[in-house]
């Protein structure tokens, strides 16, 4: 009756009458998807498939250093990537895939459509995006599926029933879950995913920031602008963020007039572009866009649009702040500063992001509820070199390698178990686990 229930809300979400926002760009990206990933299966290579699937770049970006040891040990393997958020559909040029595109509308017609078109030998499901309907018939048709950083939030829906019980039956047909926490593999477990399928692996996007290299030339041009200035760094902002840390930047401005502040917001828009710089100006601080490749210009603040930035840019600051934290919708990535070893400021709602307390723990990342906290908190890093070189070598040390290189043992085990399903890895996890849930060594 719940699974009844899920194709019959699936495919009334497909006639909602939404043409703007990120909603309605998903909805039909994913309404048409099935007939591009058929037309395009239709004359792929005749090469050993991996099909990952994420819910935007945050997701996949997690699978990159996993396909790269992949491809390192079996040449011939071909990669395609789906994603079900508009903000993936802007970056598929940047995947190293042989095909990029939304995933196919969750019923068992499109799955089975696309999936009996494209034959993978494996469907990867980066951090946890998990469609049942995708699952079920990836299982009928004997294509086993793996979970690679996987985690659940403590309060998600997903644990509620009834729909935990649609999950279970998703879960139950899994070849492998790498959990990034015991916590998360706790929360697996709950879901219904089998004792024997789940491993704490760590996270894989700890190996994918720590080793993702540095774009110069995206640097270059702010060289001349940051010129041995204390710089911030404000990532991922979002509108929650705006107020409180215009109000900081306004008071660490009136403090010392040689810091420089970078804002990149979340959305970079148009429209968002002009709402931060109209904001800047509303409190006497001079903001202006930076130009790709161009000079920037000699003002207190500049403000970048564009995408896949954020993580090139991080390495000029000398503190970094990191958005989403006065929103409980969550926390952006803070291990993109911490790889580059900066002291990372946010808001108060931290509990989204288990990188984020770890980093808080050991004093590597400081919550704020008010712009005052803020900016004394930039300002005394500021000041005192050792306490921000400290604070930065904290930060790096919360974040460890390793989990890429088991998921892409388990993931290479599962395809070459493939006729087995499930099953294949059974003996493997079930030598090596002792009371639970096992973890990485």
């Amino acid at each position: 009756m719940i699974r009844a229930a899920y194709h019959t809300l699936t495919r009334l979400s497909t006639l909602l009458p939404l043409r703007t926002g990120k909603l309605g760009r998903s909805l039909r990206g994913r309404s048409s998807a099935a007939h591009r990933w058929s037309v395009w299966a239709a004359s792929r290579p005749e090469a050993p498939l991996l099909w990952v699937h994420g819910a935007s770049v945050g997701e996949l970006l997690t699978a990159d250093p996993i396909i790269a040891r992949l491809r390192a040990a079996r040449s011939s393997l071909s990669v395609a990537f789906s994603f079900s958020s508009p903000s993936a559909a802007d970056w598929r040029a940047r995947f190293p895939a042989t095909h990029a595109d939304f995933a196919p509308t969750d019923t068992p017609e499109d799955t089975a459509r696309v999936l009996d078109a494209s034959r993978p030998a494996c469907l990867v499901l980066a951090r946890g995006d998990l469609w049942p309907e995708m699952v079920r018939q990836a299982a009928l048709r004997e294509i086993p599926v793996a979970i690679v950083g996987g985690t659940v939030r403590p309060a998600s829906h997903r644990l509620l029933r009834p729909l935990r019980s649609l999950y279970a039956e998703a879960l139950r047909r899994v070849s492998w879950i790498g959990a990034v926490t015991q916590a998360d593999a706790d929360r697996w477990g709950r879901l219904g995913a089998p004792e024997h399928c789940i491993e704490v692996s760590g996270d894989p996007r700890h190996d994918q920031v720590l080793e993702r290299p540095t774009d110069l030339t995206i640097l270059s041009p702010l060289l001349p602008w940051a010129d041995g200035r204390p710089v911030l760094v404000a990532g991922s902002v979002e509108p929650s963020d705006e107020r409180v840390l215009f109000d900081a930047m306004h008071t660490a401005l009136s403090a010392r007039d040689d810091i420089r502040i970078l804002l990149v917001p979340h959305d970079p828009s148009p429209r968002t572009l002009d709402r931060l710089r109209s904001s800047c100006a509303a409190r006497g601080i001079a903001a202006e866009p930076l130009a790709s490749g161009c000079t920037a210009p000699a003002v207190p603040c500049l403000v970048a649009g564009g995408t896949g930035l954020l993580y090139h840019l991080y390495a000029l600051a000398s503190v970094a702040y990191v958005g989403g934290g006065f929103s409980r919708s969550g926390l952006h990535a803070v291990i993109e500063p911490a790889a580059y070893g900066i002291p990372i400021l946010t808001g108060p709602h931290v509990s989204s992001s288990p990188d984020a307390e770890r980093l808080q723990e050991a004093r590597g990342l400081v919550s704020a509820a008010d712009a005052g906290t803020l900016a004394a908190q930039w300002l005394e890093w500021m000041r005192d070199n050792a306490r921000r070189w400290s604070a930065g070598c904290a930060a790096r040390a919360c974040l460890s390698a390793g989990a890429a290189e088991i998921s892409a043992r388990r993931i290479g085990e599962v395809i070459d178990g493939r006729t087995g399903g499930a099953t294949a890895l059974r003996p493997l996890l079930r030598r090596s686990r002792s009371g639970g849930p096992r973890a990485r060594r």
